[in-house]
């Protein structure tokens, strides 16, 4: 994560899996839009894209071939700083 005073942060996110089908990648964000998962609903990358735009930032494809993909997620700084709210690790 990266952090730019006036512009917020950067976070990206790299796998190292097959990369995404041609296919679906302009609609990777949509509802319903699954690829090489059996069980997959579709609905995971939908639901990330809502709750970063619902906090006025955006998701993206940065970069996705067979040997991985890494998703740029950038949020904008605070206006008001956060406090009394712990924040704990991610397990």
């Amino acid at each position: 994560m990266r952090r730019t005073p006036s512009k917020g942060f950067e976070v990206r996110v790299h796998d190292s899996g097959q990369g995404i089908p041609n296919g679906i990648r302009d609609s990777l964000f949509d509802p319903f839009v699954s690829s090489g998962k059996p069980n997959g609903t579709g609905l995971g990358l939908a639901i990330v894209s809502k709750i970063v735009q619902d906090h006025s930032g955006s998701v993206s494809i940065e970069q996705t071939s067979e040997s991985g993909t890494t998703v740029l997620v950038r949020l904008p700084a605070a206006e008001q700083g956060v406090t009394d709210r712990a924040i704990s690790p991610i397990r």
